[in-house]
């Protein structure tokens, strides 16, 4: 210990806080229930501080210490409950005065928004983690001396825990992603002083059931608190450079008035089996925006289960019926939906059970459905932007029959512009399935399943169905990878269809509530294309999550 205290010293000698009075700052840490580990008082010593613990019983504003340091999940605590129900505002006189103040990770039930941010500034923390934490500022003083590389990582589940969802004001370090969408380090000026706040664990020695640290935070751990020393120095002494604000969150194009929406619903399995109540939050959302965002048509693209299991079909019934005489709406079944276990290895399913023909057939879109008293092969018409549409909603793997009763749908409603749903069409590498390609993946395509009978892809469907008609839309879901897919392509009658895959199962939580919102404009040209959350209340700005394209009219 004597040793390490000495190269310690050494290095403060060395660094270019010597000849200076040490910073100094007063901790607050907790053994809370995800670590229950502590940390901070030894790093921040570590770092080129002289610390103390602080005391919660007496003002800020008594304090002389350069930085209040408050550590992971304080927030759980009585003591800082009590702390900042008497001290919040004379925290922000604190700052004011020229002092700094850090807030480590805490968890958003506990505290969604610090209660010391002054109007100025804005956060709002979700329980949102991230493996990586992408660097948005790499010329931040708190960052300085890490390798020149994109983003940090140094732990596969949290290496950013309760990220912000939400900022104004904050020059944005780093964030779960490149957008800074989810913010994981910002830093905010207030008088003469800074905020400063973290949704990454630095200050905890264990991870508690996440797993112990490794080498890779601890390199990231004496850069940071070494470059908070000095910035704590430099606010001291008001020479700390200004702040690049980071822009609030780009949000999608605002909807254009005259606009007309069809929603996308892509695989819901997982909301079914695990996270029901972010089904019902996608359909009250679709609801609740039906006027503000003139939707017309909702389009489920397939495994509406996981499991085939009745008890995901009750919680899917009871999520999409809350659409029933609100919002006319179509799904398609899965391979998930078919067979034992949702294996797709018979075509039997509860899907006409729980969704069954009965409570649709009266509804003024129904069409009508391939076999009397069953949903898996049904036609849907609507009225949209002075054009007449036709949705084709088709079984898994449609079969020869399928496709033949869709072609006889088609041809018996000339003049109506196509949309045709099923599971399975698309890939993620923007390419149909086909199954006699040997030179791209074909991962999951239907005729990789033992699902009974014949079986039709993406290319045969293309060529069989939809290039022969008036298509101008093909959606599916079922592919993960990243989930996209897009394909614009002309038909046998040299119109553009375009072809569309959206699947989002693969995030967090099933999925994270994302759908896609397809905005077509007053001109009848353009659509915009774009991915939201009611969840987060986000857009996913990715080229491949929002996007405009130009209808063949």
């Amino acid at each position: 210990m004597r040793n390490l205290r000495t190269a310690l010293l050494a290095l403060f000698i060395a660094s270019p806080l010597f000849g200076q009075a040490k910073p100094t700052a007063l901790v607050y840490e907790h053994k809370d229930q995800w670590t229950q580990s502590l940390g901070a008082l030894e790093l921040l010593e570590q770092g080129g501080f002289g610390v103390s613990d602080l005391s919660l019983g007496k003002s800020p504003l008594e304090c002389e210490a350069d930085m209040i340091f408050l550590g992971s999940f304080t927030s759980e605590s009585e003591a800082y409950k009590q702390y900042m129900k008497s001290f919040a505002a004379e925290l922000r006189s604190y700052v004011e005065k020229g002092h700094l103040l850090v807030q480590m990770v805490q968890a958003d039930q506990t505290e969604e928004t610090p209660p010391f941010l002054p109007s100025s500034l804005g956060a709002m923390r979700a329980d949102q983690d991230f493996s990586k934490a992408h660097i948005v500022s790499a010329s931040s003083h708190l960052l300085q001396g890490l390798p020149e590389i994109s983003c940090i990582s140094f732990h596969p589940r949290a290496t950013v825990w309760e990220s912000f969802v939400d900022q104004k004001g904050f020059e944005v370090t780093l964030a779960g992603d490149k957008h800074a969408q989810f913010p994981a380090l910002l830093e905010g000026a207030l008088g003469k002083g800074r905020i400063i706040l973290s949704s990454l664990a630095l200050d905890k020695q264990s991870f508690g059931s996440f797993g112990e640290p490794n080498e890779a935070i601890d390199k990231v751990r004496e850069i940071f608190f070494q470059n908070l020393a000095r910035h704590a120095m430099a606010i001291r002494n008001q020479t700390a450079e200004p702040l690049n604000v980071t822009p609030s969150p780009i949000k999608a194009a605002d909807f254009v008035e005259g606009s007309w929406t069809l929603v996308l619903l892509p695989d819901i399995q997982n909301y079914s089996q695990y996270y029901p109540g972010l089904l019902l939050a996608q359909t009250a959302w679709i609801v609740q925006n039906q006027s503000k965002h003139n939707i017309k048509f909702v389009l489920q693209l397939g495994d509406i289960t996981n499991h085939n299991a009745v008890e995901e079909w009750e919680n899917a019934r009871m999520a999409l019926s809350l659409m029933n005489g609100r919002a006319p709406y179509a799904f398609c079944p899965g391979n998930h939906d078919y067979g034992p276990g949702g294996n797709a290895s018979t075509r039997e399913t509860h899907l006409n059970e729980y969704l069954p023909l009965k409570d649709y057939a009266l509804t003024p879109t129904f069409g009508g459905a391939m076999v009397p008293g069953k949903m898996d092969n049904t036609f849907h018409l609507f009225e949209a932007g002075g054009r007449k549409w036709i949705v084709l909603a088709l079984e898994w793997a449609p079969r020869d029959v399928t496709v033949a009763w869709a072609n006889k749908v088609m041809n018996e409603h000339p003049g109506r512009k196509g949309i045709l749903i099923t599971h399975a069409y698309m890939n993620n590498n923007d390419l149909r399935y086909d199954h006699n390609d040997s030179e791209n993946p074909q991962t999951y395509n239907p005729h990789l399943y033992s699902t009974p009978g014949s079986k039709n892809d993406g290319r045969q469907l293309w060529e069989k169905l939809v290039s022969k008609h008036d298509f101008v839309f093909a959606f599916n879901g079922h592919v993960l990878g990243d989930g996209t897919g897009y394909l614009a392509e002309k038909n046998k009658k040299g119109k553009v269809v375009h072809q569309m895959l959206a699947n989002y199962q693969m995030r967090q939580l099933g999925g994270e509530g994302y759908m896609r919102l397809l905005e077509f404009l007053p001109d009848g040209k353009t659509v915009q294309v774009k991915t939201f959350s009611p969840l987060y209340g986000k857009y996913l700005l990715e080229p491949d999550q929002q996007f405009c394209i130009k209808l063949d009219f």
